[in-house]
């Protein structure tokens, strides 16, 4: 009986082990994802050049600026694009949301947008 019990309880703590590791990981998720967020559209420029425009959603406590993204694309084919760089234009208070538009060099049947860097400054929320 001894055996059956302390078999048991093991297999208990070796679940429960690694059941909370997995749900540590936060597996799919970066760290940026964690502090900015960005929803995006693809959309045209005022003369008709392909564009993504959006919102970077701060979801801390902290201010950011410096905030470059990176866009990538691949074509009606699956080919990839060029990836395209730029810095949003101002500073994301904590809470906050801050809009971007900015022109590709060509149109792509997919988009990632993703947070390239990021500089936080000041204090947090209050600050």
């Amino acid at each position: 009986m001894m055996t059956i019990r302390g078999l048991a309880l093991a297999l208990m703590l070796i679940t429960l082990a690694t059941t909370g590791t997995a749900l540590a990981q936060s597996f799919g998720t970066s760290p940026t994802d964690r502090v900015l967020q960005v929803t995006w559209n693809a959309t045209t420029t005022k003369r008709g050049q392909p564009a993504i425009e959006g919102y970077v959603v701060n979801q801390t406590g902290y201010s950011y600026r410096l905030i470059e993204l990176a866009v990538d694309g691949t074509d009606s084919t699956g080919q990839p694009l060029p990836t395209t760089l730029f810095y949003v234009n101002g500073e994301v208070s904590a809470g906050d949301r801050l809009y971007f538009k900015n022109a590709v060099p060509q149109a792509g049947a997919n988009y990632r947008v993703t947070v390239r860097s990021y500089e936080r400054f000041g204090g947090g929320a209050g600050m």
